[in-house]
């Protein structure tokens, strides 16, 4: 018997007696007032009456205790009930999460690292509803809890300007706002045109967060005082302009920058003058342009005091009538900090750069022909360059220059242990 079927029985044994009992109707004698004077001859019925009236209360309070009792079952049937359906949510909650990764009962913490580890593997996230971190906070609860209190998750940001123009930057704001005191890493997209009669570009709401950047690329055209304020965190700084005069400057101290990206492959490398850069500070530099004059590859070797890798393209040594550079002479330079090289060579001249520069710390050489048979491999110079550098090369890699193969074995004896690839 179920507790539904005892809950009827003991309901029908409570109310059948009640309502078995006929139906109390005035008698004769009810228009008698409790004064008035009673004929001798109705007192045997009024007793009669009161007899069957004491009988009826009598049976009444036994069925209305009978019904007490009821209810008193029946609040314990309720209360087991209860707790019967709190042992049966228990048991729910518990086996949903051993096949729901969304009920899991993994700590916060773990939870949290677990989520970093399924971010979109680039280094500035685009936001997608579909993709982390956005589509973590509409799993459940828990999910969402553990993704905003996870600052690293949200560190990441690849930015539309012209997005950013249409909502005020809102939604960037709120996003970069959750990565709380941790340090950036943005990618600025400039892709608003603006005419001569157009307002300028407002990005006072990026302001604060360029400040908390370790990492910046911006790709697009300069905005003047991007970097006036303080950007001391700014540790790796890239820069790609396409079809704007190539302009960087960054005035504001920024004692952790070491690593700087510049590239513009629709433009050509003249000079430095519109570069202003912490160069004695930086570890790591690489350029790429369409063109960059063998004199300003040298200077900027001079100037990098500290860089240990340098990768440059495309090297123009000897400008020719086609381009719109001016031959300079290649002064000699010397870098104690090169240990990796990296140069892809657009024009002949390379011997003449080998001439001019010394590198006593180079341990990796990697060079890169645009045309592998139009110019030939200098050798004499840089068997010049190794001797005067004196230098640990351990890995020379060349590429599209079959003429520098003929030369290996002569190089192994120069440098025992010396890797080379063709």
């Amino acid at each position: 018997m179920t507790s539904l079927d005892l809950m009827h029985g003991l309901l029908d044994e409570a109310l059948s007696p009640i309502l078995s009992l006929s139906d109390l109707t005035p008698t004769s004698l009810s228009y008698h007032r409790s004064t008035s004077h009673v004929p001798s001859d109705k007192v045997s019925t009024i007793h009669a009456v009161v007899t069957q009236r004491k009988s009826q209360l009598a049976a009444l309070d036994d069925h209305i205790n009978i019904l007490n009792h009821t209810l008193d079952k029946l609040q314990g049937i309720q209360a087991r009930l209860k707790e019967k359906r709190v042992s049966v949510q228990e048991s729910l909650t518990f086996h949903e999460a051993l096949v729901s990764p969304a009920r899991c009962l993994l700590p916060s913490e773990l939870l949290g690292e677990i989520f970093i580890r399924c971010l979109p593997q680039t280094s500035y996230v685009t936001p997608s509803s579909n993709d982390c971190p956005l589509v973590l906070t509409r799993v459940c609860r828990q999910w969402r809890a553990v993704a905003l209190s996870t600052p690293r998750l949200w560190t990441s940001l690849s930015i539309s300007l012209l997005k950013a123009e249409i909502s005020g930057g809102d939604t960037y704001k709120c996003w970069l706002e959750k990565a709380r005191s941790v340090p950036l890493s943005i990618r600025v997209v400039h892709d608003v045109g603006l005419s001569d009669g157009d307002k300028p570009l407002s990005i006072q709401w990026l302001q604060p967060f360029l400040s908390q950047c370790s990492d910046l690329w911006w790709h697009g055209p300069p905005v003047q005082g991007l970097l006036d304020n303080s950007v001391q965190s700014l540790s790796r700084f890239q820069v790609t302009f396409q079809k704007a005069d190539f302009l960087v400057s960054i005035p504001s101290p920024t004692p952790q920058l070491r690593s700087v990206v510049l590239q513009s492959l629709t433009s050509d490398l003249h000079s430095l003058r519109s570069i202003d850069l912490p160069w004695h500070q930086l570890l790591e530099l690489k350029i790429q342009f369409a063109l960059v004059s063998g004199a300003t590859f040298l200077q900027v070797i001079d100037l990098c005091t500290q860089v240990q890798r340098v990768s440059i393209s495309a090297i123009c040594a000897n400008p020719s009538s086609r381009t719109d550079m001016q031959p300079f002479p290649l002064i000699n330079t010397v870098n104690r900090s090169i240990d990796r090289l990296e140069i892809n060579v657009i024009r002949a001249g390379l011997g003449d750069i080998f001439e001019a520069l010394t590198l006593p710390a180079l341990e990796e050489l990697v060079i890169r022909f645009c045309s592998p048979r139009r110019y030939p491999w200098p050798h004499d110079q840089f068997s010049a360059f190794v001797t005067r550098s004196k230098c640990p090369l351990k890995w020379l890699t060349i590429h599209h220059n079959k003429g520098a193969g003929s030369h290996f074995t002569e190089y192994l004896k120069m440098l025992p242990g010396l890797t080379m690839v063709a």
